[in-house]
């Protein structure tokens, strides 16, 4: 049977969690004395938090005389309050292990797996109770979904850091020509822009930071490429080059591994692109976006600048 308080009780705007704590303490402790020593408070301290939550919760949850007993509604609503704090207990135990890294998930984008997945490896050794999953798209694509928390990091590549995002630089890109093995220029390490002039050219579709750079590069050296077809992504473009339909560039590390190109460098200045890692600034906060952003941070090198 309810027992409910006065109709002139003044009822408080809610029910807190030291209000439950206090009420639980009190009954296990059996006594407001003894409570109040467990949670290290006053006794008047005690009295009021579980005055609070009657009024909150307009019935009489414990009787005071003759002796300290829970009412029937203090007996049912015992077994939700130590419910509720059981689950306050998990959801901090919850918070402890991720801020520790001892449990954890993260989500990254590639818009590049060749130079992402070397860094990510490092990672996971280091950190291996957090699960990483990883999808792969292109710089566009991934931007969106930092900006929508559907990824957590995205690794692209970019001509300049964004305003918007969190934006950390972890490898510096340069253009390489890439021709046939048996190509008359196969043999050469470095090309000037100017020298590509003529050549049958095989150019990036729009919106790619690879033809952003290599316009940039072109314009800075006054060349007009002869282009003759365009194509979408780099594997397009290894296919379309192996073909013998024309040249085309990439970045460098991009034509690793693939013994039918030969890559060389263009000349000209470095760092006008890179791979960054890419978040939102409030991500940061989360312990296993900012050891990840770090851990990338702590493998970044710049390559050495050609004489």
């Amino acid at each position: 049977m309810l027992e409910p308080l006065p109709d002139d009780a003044r009822r408080d705007p809610g029910i807190t969690l030291n209000a439950l704590r206090t009420f639980v303490a009190v009954v296990d402790a059996g006594s407001f004395s003894k409570a109040a020593a467990d949670l290290g408070v006053s006794q008047p301290s005690v009295s009021l938090q579980l005055n609070s939550l009657e009024r909150a919760c307009r019935v009489l949850l414990l009787r005071r005389r003759p002796r300290l007993e829970l009412t029937d509604a203090g007996r049912d609503l015992l077994v939700r309050a130590r419910l509720i704090l059981s689950r306050l207990d998990e959801f901090e135990g919850s918070v402890d292990a991720l801020r520790t890294l001892k449990r954890g998930r993260l989500t990254v984008g590639l818009s590049g797996p060749h130079v992402a997945m070397q860094r990510i490896a490092g990672f996971v050794q280091a950190h291996p109770a957090i699960e990483l999953a990883t999808q792969i798209g292109n710089t566009s694509t991934l931007l969106a979904d930092v900006a929508q928390c559907r990824i957590d990091v995205g690794i692209v590549a970019l001509t300049a850091a964004l305003p918007a995002l969190s934006c950390t630089r972890i490898f510096d890109l340069r253009l390489a020509l890439c021709v046939p093995r048996d190509h008359p220029l196969a043999t050469r390490s470095r090309i000037a822009a100017r020298d590509l002039a003529g050549l049958p050219y095989i150019r990036r579709e729009a919106g790619s930071v690879t033809r952003q750079v290599a316009e940039w590069v072109f314009e800075t050296a006054a060349v007009t490429p002869d282009t003759r077809m365009e194509v979408t992504g780099r594997e397009a473009m290894k296919e379309a080059i192996v073909a013998g339909l024309g040249v085309g560039v990439l970045f460098a590390h991009e034509a690793d591994g693939d013994s039918r190109l030969s890559a060389i460098e263009i000349a000209g200045p470095a760092g006008r692109a890179g791979i960054y890692a890419v978040a939102l600034e409030e991500s940061l906060d989360i312990p296993t976006v900012r050891a990840f952003v770090d851990h990338l941070i702590a493998q970044y090198e710049t390559p050495d600048t050609p004489a």
